[in-house]
């Protein structure tokens, strides 16, 4: 039986997400995500997305969708941006509770990732955890969903150096042998 793999672009519509020398970063994750698609509809993987176009999304739809299509995993594309001198490279969130839960599988899928997206020129920053006030996941894909879940910074946005890097087939290529190096 196909693996389900849900490939979720960040942002979208009205939520450009991060902006930076005249990039929107909704723009790159859902050309990353319907790149990723293709990939692994072609290798015979079941995708899911929350949109195939630019339109406005939900959080919570999106771990919904997840949910009720029982996918085997989650990968969420992201760029990052930050105040002042750019940073670089790439990163990736996972729940609080993979370990215990999904015995380390996000993770995993994070580091496998990461891995390839290194070999393309960008930074591996590792896998993190992110907590709001209350102990829970701070990113509401993480929280909500009921599967491994990686929300993915591919690259920093206000980087020249790293969009030089962001060859959208390339990346979207190491994402995939990513998810199939884990999702099997």
């Amino acid at each position: 039986m196909a693996k389900k793999i849900a490939v979720f672009a960040g942002h979208g519509g009205s939520d450009h997400g991060a902006r930076a020398n005249g990039h929107e970063e909704k723009v790159f994750t859902l050309a990353i995500s319907n790149a990723v698609t293709a990939i692994l509809r072609e290798w015979g993987y079941v995708v899911i997305n929350n949109h195939v176009t630019d339109t406005e999304r939900s959080i919570t739809h999106d771990a919904k969708l997840a949910n009720d299509n029982n996918v085997d995993a989650v990968v969420e594309i992201h760029l990052n941006s930050n105040d002042g001198t750019p940073e670089t490279g790439s990163e990736a969130f996972v729940s609080i509770r993979d370990a215990t839960m999904w015995n380390g599988r996000a993770k995993k899928l994070a580091d496998a990732i990461l891995a390839r997206l290194a070999s393309l020129g960008l930074q591996n920053h590792g896998v993190f955890t992110n907590v709001n006030p209350k102990g829970l996941d701070g990113f509401g894909i993480l929280r909500l969903t009921h599967m491994p879940t990686v929300l993915l910074e591919v690259a920093y946005l206000n980087n020249p150096q790293d969009m030089a890097k962001l060859d959208i087939d390339k990346v979207a290529y190491a994402i995939a042998e990513g998810i199939q190096e884990t999702v099997v």
